[in-house]
């Protein structure tokens, strides 16, 4: 059940709703400050930002919607129904990407920012806070969709287990999905904090911009979590002709592989050809397999989830360090200084 906060009348507002509606205020707040201390102009932000958002969830809403409609079939009676009609069904996450993808190319388009990877850079962090509360309000309703049952009782709690009442209105634990994604995104905001306040005043070497990287950082690490963490749901969404990857997982990959040709191109640019790359590149189609491998045993063979996930774990988290070593390729040497 999801409690209620408030009720009046007609108008019923849910706990979760509040959590959520906190979690835009707090990444805004933060995209904000971030904005305006480098460079940025107050009023510029209160205008921008709103727009970019308008624009991201009219154009996102629906092919989120339309993709869940293709996944999940048997929730709709139609297509149209599907992206008219929002009182059910659910959504799924890579129509969010796309959405934003289109709503840079409008903004850019109108002319309303003349840095976009310089606004990219600060709205980052505070993107990656709105998911941790998004996250943190599945506490407040029945939406945890993990499929691992947590047998032991020590671990019958958060941050691992999460109860949850069945159709019978018995409760049996599950491994608490979404409170160990709100964890993990919060270690993924402090993170690209790390990189806007140090790593983005590092100087870059000729060719390489210093703008946009904390952006890519945010989907590098965001899409190594999502991979890792959609595996362990029960809901996900997909494609009819492949019941193994999950779109999911498969646009994750994806955008860790982009971000990977990113900075290799910029890499080769300004320092050539080099077994560096070459040995990135093998690291990479490496925890890739391993990834895949693990994704395949923990579907064909339940018993196996600790093993399983603890690989997934580390050739996850491997992804996101080699595209961050590629990354650091392309940055000029901090000179030491002159004590003479």
């Amino acid at each position: 059940m999801n409690p209620i906060a408030i009720s009046t009348g007609s108008t019923v507002i849910y706990w979760s709703a509040v959590v959520i509606a906190l979690g835009i205020a707090a990444g805004f707040a933060l995209s904000y400050s971030l904005y305006i201390s480098h460079g940025g102009r107050s009023a510029a932000m209160w205008l921008l930002l709103p727009s970019v958002m308008s624009i991201r969830i009219i154009s996102s809403v629906p092919l989120c919607r339309a993709i869940h409609w293709y996944c999940h079939l048997e929730q709709y009676t139609s297509f149209i129904r599907a992206i008219t009609d929002y009182s059910t069904g659910s959504y799924c996450l890579p129509g969010a990407l796309l959405g934003t993808f289109l709503a840079a190319l409008v903004v850019r388009g109108l002319g309303l920012t003349g840095n976009m990877a310089r606004l990219l850079d600060c709205v980052a962090p505070g993107g990656a806070l709105i998911v941790v509360f998004i996250r943190l309000s599945a506490l407040f309703n029945s939406s945890c969709r993990s499929k691992i049952a947590i047998t032991t009782p020590l671990l019958q709690h958060l941050p691992i287990g999460s109860g949850i009442t069945n159709s019978m209105g018995a409760v049996e634990y599950r491994f608490a999905t979404f409170f160990v994604q709100a964890i993990l995104m919060l270690c993924v905001t402090v993170l690209l904090l790390y990189f806007f306040f140090a790593r983005r005043r590092l100087p870059m070497k000729e060719g390489c911009p210093r703008d946009g990287n904390v952006a890519w950082m945010f989907l590098t690490f965001h899409s190594a979590v999502e991979l890792l963490m959609d595996s362990t749901r029960y809901d996900s969404s997909f494609m009819h002709f492949n019941a193994f990857v999950s779109i999911v997982q498969i646009a994750s990959a994806v955008c860790i592989l982009a971000a990977l040709i990113h900075y290799s191109r910029l890499s080769h640019k300004v320092n050539g050809r080099c077994g560096y790359h070459v040995a990135m590149w093998i690291g990479y189609v490496l925890t890739l397999v391993g990834t895949g491998a693990s994704e395949y045993l923990v579907q064909r063979f339940g018993n196996m989830y600790p093993i399983c996930y603890t690989v997934m774990t580390i050739t996850c988290t491997m992804m996101a360090v080699i595209v961050y070593l590629m990354y650091k390729t392309t940055c000029a040497e901090r000179e030491e200084p002159d004590y003479d």
